[in-house]
């Protein structure tokens, strides 16, 4: 959907999931999705925006200090690696990034979380362009992923909540 001439394109909300979602469409080796967290309807968004399910697909989420991942995110990478032939899911502390990068052509990068809550209720912005205007971020992205561990098959078994991040994990009330 990037317009040849126009090198970023800012989506706000209720932009940025139609813009992945056809760009997901086009592409044709490769999908990496960087995030602490995520939710069962964002990877089934991305398994239906794919062409096909052999393309591989890296999933970078955050542990907790305590060894800890979330269970929407364990449940959200279990049905990815349950629909996809090329799956990889790697954890790494500290992690708060929130990037994309397909085919390592086009990137989207900003301060959504990829879960049902953030991606249409959150007031969020996430920048997209070519790669080639920001060539370090694949370089750094595939730093993260060498210093993060894998997520074996056993660390993913009986997770199955498939219902989305509805509210802020992180809401409380003023008093």
């Amino acid at each position: 959907m990037a317009e040849d001439n126009v090198d970023l394109k800012l989506l706000g909300q209720d932009q940025l999931l139609p813009w992945l979602q056809h760009d997901i469409s086009q592409v044709t080796r490769s999908i990496m999705i960087v995030g602490p967290w995520l939710d069962a309807y964002f990877v089934a968004k991305v398994l239906d925006s794919m062409q096909t399910t052999k393309i591989g697909v890296r999933f970078l989420v955050r542990i907790d200090g305590d060894e800890l991942i979330d269970a929407k995110t364990l449940s959200a990478l279990n049905l990815a690696r349950e629909n996809l032939e090329n799956f990889q899911a790697r954890t790494i502390p500290y992690l708060h990034s929130k990037v994309i990068l397909l085919d390592q052509a086009i990137f989207y990068l900003g301060s959504a979380n990829w879960y049902w809550y953030s991606l249409h209720k959150s007031l969020e912005t996430t920048i997209t362009g070519k790669i080639d205007i920001l060539p370090g971020l694949i370089t750094e992205m595939d730093r993260y992923w060498e210093k993060a561990t894998p997520l074996t098959r056993e660390d993913l078994r009986g997770y199955h909540d498939l219902e989305p991040h509805q509210r802020d994990p992180y809401r409380y009330r003023l008093k």
